[in-house]
């Protein structure tokens, strides 16, 4: 099953590069990769360059606020693969955790499997130096393995899974990512937890393991007013749901 790899990006350079160089290391997989840059104009430059290594380049014009689910699904609509992932530009496979990955989704249609990740202490790694030991033995863990982060995924029913691999053709029928969700924050749960049916399971599989590169607050992407409601978004559409399958139960 092929997949396609989505990254909405802006201003990220220093990721984007390393992710570049883990592609031009990577054995070639039925891969499709696609990097949508979401600025008021496209980049020649960064078009000819991921061009030249096989990479599509889609461009979002987009000022403000960086709107990552138009990206998403700017890019959605234009993928050839069965399977599709949003591939955060910050995050890098570590050894064969793609191939893995796609060979269990493959298998698992009963699943949506998922990975973990480990927050790298820096910006960039080199991924074929003693540098990439040092950076995973200071690595943390995830947020969403955090005791709060748990409790709610154990208790409350919230789901987060890193890397989740789509079946595009049913992400086309579920209308892909809410783009109500602008700026940082929830539209990746909201997404694994309308995609679910209720003969499917969320697998977190520790085989899986990504490293998210260390970045700080970026101003059009962390913004607190934005957070707030994409929390609210996320919190209203889940009590909307649940009441919904509380009606079709009792019907």
């Amino acid at each position: 099953m092929r997949l396609t790899l989505i990254t909405p990006y802006r201003d990220r350079l220093s990721h984007l590069t390393n992710q570049l160089n883990w592609w031009l290391a990577t054995p070639r997989l039925d891969l499709e990769w696609i990097v949508v840059q979401v600025t008021p104009d496209p980049e020649p430059t960064l078009q000819q360059t991921l061009q030249a290594h096989q990479v599509r380049y889609l461009h979002l014009a987009c000022g403000g606020p960086f709107h990552k689910t138009r990206a998403l699904n700017l890019a959605l609509h234009q993928a050839q693969g069965d399977l599709i992932a949003a591939f955060d530009v910050d995050l890098i496979p570590l050894g064969a955790t793609l191939q893995r990955h796609c060979w269990l989704a493959a298998r698992s249609p009963q699943l949506l499997v998922t990975g973990y990740r480990l927050m790298a202490p820096t910006e960039t790694v080199d991924l074929t130096t003693a540098a990439l030991k040092s950076a995973l033995e200071q690595s943390t863990l995830g947020p969403e393995d955090q005791p709060t982060a748990l409790r709610k995924h154990l208790l409350q029913g919230e789901r987060f899974g890193v890397m989740p691999l789509f079946q595009r053709d049913r992400l086309l029928r579920l209308g892909g990512w809410d783009q109500t969700f602008v700026g940082w924050g929830a539209e990746d749960q909201d997404l694994i937890e309308r995609y679910l049916t209720p003969d499917q399971a969320l697998c977190r599989c520790p085989e899986l393991v990504y490293l998210h590169l260390q970045h700080g607050p970026a101003p059009d992407w962390q913004v607190p007013s934005l957070i707030q409601r994409n929390r609210q978004h996320y919190y209203s559409r889940r009590l909307s749901q649940r009441q919904a399958k509380s009606e079709l139960s009792e019907s």
